[in-house]
Order: C-alpha cells, then sequence, then structure tokens
C-alpha cells in the first residue's frame, strides 16, 4: 500500500486515532466537531482507497513502525560522509551559491494551519539574513547560527533560527527533520510574525539551510 499522506489535520487525527481515542475524544483534543473528525477521516479513506477506521490505523502503524525500523547504521553513515563533505569544502574553499528558500513559508503555514496558528509572512530582511547564516554555515562546513550576530533594529525583532544542512537542495527533507526535532517545531510554532529563509549550496553538493524567525 502506498504511504498515508494527508493534510496535516488529518495527520494528527489519524495518530489520535492510532492511540485509541473515539471521535468525540479527538474532537475534544484537537477543539473541533465530531462531524469535522469524521469528515476527515472519509477524506482520508477515500483517497487511500481505504473501507475503514481499523484499516487506515493499521496503515498507520505500520507506516510509522517501519520509519523506526530503518537501519540507524544507515543514516549514521549518511550523516558521517555528509559530513565530511562539508568539511573538505569548507577547508578547499569551494564557491558558495546562495538562493532563497521561499518553499519553507509555505511549509511552515502548512504546519501552522494545522495547528491552528496565524500564517507567517515573508521577511526580504529576514531571508537577507538567512543567507549571510548560510553562507557562513557553508565556508565553515558545520552548523552554525546567526542570530547572536544579528546588529541594528533587526536584532531585537529576530528571536528564533532553525539550520541543518543536507546533499542538495531539498525543502520537504529539512522542514521534516526541523519537525521531528522538539526545539525547532516549537520554533516553527512560535510567537513569530515573519520569515525568511535561504541555502548556500558548496561545490560538493552539501546545502546549508538556514531559516530565520521574527
Amino acid at each position: 500500500m502506498p504511504p498515508l499522506r494527508g493534510t496535516g489535520r488529518q495527520l494528527q487525527i489519524l495518530e489520535l486515532a492510532a492511540q485509541g481515542q473515539s471521535d468525540k475524544e479527538i474532537a475534544v483534543a484537537l477543539g473541533i466537531s465530531v462531524h469535522t473528525v469524521r469528515s476527515h477521516l472519509q477524506r482520508l479513506y477515500s483517497s487511500h482507497g481505504l473501507s475503514n477506521r481499523a484499516e487506515a490505523v493499521a496503515s498507520w502503524v505500520a507506516q510509522e513502525q517501519a520509519a523506526v525500523l530503518q537501519p540507524e547504521e544507515e543514516a549514521a553513515e549518511f550523516e558521517e560522509k555528509l559530513s565530511a563533505a562539508a568539511e573538505t569544502a569548507a577547508s578547499a574553499r569551494l564557491p558558495v551559491q546562495t538562493a532563497e528558500a521561499p518553499a519553507q513559508l509555505e511549509l511552515i503555514n502548512r504546519e501552522r494551519d494545522a495547528a491552528g496558528l496565524t500564517q507567517l509572512e515573508w521577511s526580504q530582511a529576514l531571508a537577507d539574513l538567512a543567507s549571510l547564516g548560510a553562507r557562513q554555515m557553508a565556508d565553515q562546513g558545520h552548523l552554525s547560527t546567526v542570530i547572536g550576530a544579528v546588529q541594528g533594529e533587526l536584532a531585537a525583532a529576530v528571536n528564533a533560527e532553525n539550520v541543518g544542512y543536507w546533499s542538495g537542495i531539498n525543502d520537504q527533507q529539512l522542514h521534516s527533520l526541523f519537525v521531528a526535532d522538539p526545539k525547532q517545531r516549537a520554533n516553527i510554532l512560535g510567537p513569530h510574525r515573519m520569515v525568511g529563509a535561504a541555502w548556500a549550496t558548496t561545490a560538493s553538493g552539501v546545502a546549508f539551510l538556514s531559516v530565520v524567525f521574527a
């Protein structure tokens, strides 16, 4: 069966259903009506060819277990190779190219919408700052933040930054890593108004991402 995909709200409901909660309990937990819970589930069933709640929960559990059971050795080996490539690029002073990452705005707002939070707006000033941060990481070959180095009026507004890197630009992958990390997910769902993001990619193919919130 293909992986279960849906809106943030649908997956929230399915996760609670997998924990054994009834439609009423899910509705109370998420602050929505029982009818809304059932409508979300019905749309999920329809889009995945599922017959009922039991099939959906079984698929969800199997999918989550498969994710947990991925070999840790492979993940560690990939991380080690990626880190080594980043350090090599930095020591060789390979050229670095930067690019804004507006896709992060859409991914962040999708996450906030699922949590019932207000949408963030794109800030060019924050995107410029993120470009500096991403380039700094690419030049150094490791993760770092620019928050402590912000000066002027912007310094008082900037209050959070998510950073990460991958083998090439991949907005969805980095967003998934941010969401899986409690601190970085808290930044995504924090009391912010604006966001700016940028990538810096080295000639070795390693891409660093900075997402700045204010």
